[in-house]
């Protein structure tokens, strides 16, 4: 009997887990960083929240895990620039003017990125871009670039919610209903990332990733590395030079 619960238990992990959808990116056809001139990136404060999900279904917001989490994932994507060897920049939001710029840009990529998901990754079509990967945040992205002295602009957006204890009792219990033939299993943690480059002289969207799933607890700087890695391993690098930097396949 506790085997079968046992293996209930994994099966329902594998169904209800977001996690083997892993990553899909888009890139703009044919794009490449330019060989020709520096490549300058800077990387946007990460639009993240962890929390923690109740077993009726609602996520509870935790003010100490996503201040833990956007720390390791700005230091986890810090490193994995260092790797490709290109030169990584932030914006002093010290600054009042800049703080609203950032604010204002946050926002945008959100709904630019969820317009992407929607219908780049869920089946909706728009008849207009004929499956063309042409997105953008507007051609005032350049005061990005002008804040930072940056010619490329990565954005980084993650929602992580954890199984509280009363939602795994549910899954439990949903998978002992499986054997007498009553089968509902709730759902676990749910795990989903963006993470787009923008080039900042036009604003235009030139690589787009998508994460379903963990790659390592954001919470803990060993996860929010995992994570980044796995997301960012198809970013575009310049002509000749390999999709995945030697440290993060060597972890692999």
């Amino acid at each position: 009997m506790f085997r079968k619960i046992a293996l209930g238990v994994a099966a329902a992990a594998l169904v209800c887990s977001p996690a083997v959808a892993g990553p899909k990116d888009f890139t703009a056809q044919g794009y490449a960083l330019p060989a020709d001139k520096p490549v300058t990136i800077v990387l946007m404060r990460p639009d993240m929240q962890v929390g923690e999900l109740q077993a009726g279904g609602t996520v509870e917001p935790n003010a100490d895990w996503t201040t833990a989490a956007r720390g390791h994932l700005a230091k986890a994507l810090e490193a994995n620039h260092k790797t490709r060897g290109i030169e990584f920049k932030l914006i002093d939001e010290g600054q009042a003017e800049n703080a609203q710029l950032i604010a204002d840009y946050e926002l945008l990529h959100r709904a630019v990125a969820d317009a992407i998901v929607t219908y780049k990754y869920y089946g909706a079509k728009l008849p207009s871009k004929k499956d063309k990967f042409d997105w953008t945040l507007g051609s005032g992205a350049q005061k990005l670039g002008e804040a930072s002295g940056a010619n490329y602009a990565l954005f980084f957006y993650g929602r992580d919610n954890f199984a509280s204890a009363g939602r795994k009792a549910m899954q439990v219990a949903g998978v002992l209903g499986c054997l007498i033939g009553v089968c509902v299993i709730a759902s676990g943690g749910q795990h989903v990332y963006y993470a787009s480059l923008v080039e900042l002289s036009t604003g235009n969207v030139v690589w787009f990733n998508v994460l379903r799933g963990s790659k390592g607890d954001v919470r803990e700087a060993d996860g929010a590395q995992g994570m980044v890695d796995a997301i960012m391993a198809s970013m575009p690098t310049r002509p000749g030079e390999g999709g995945v930097p030697a440290a993060v396949a060597k972890k692999r």
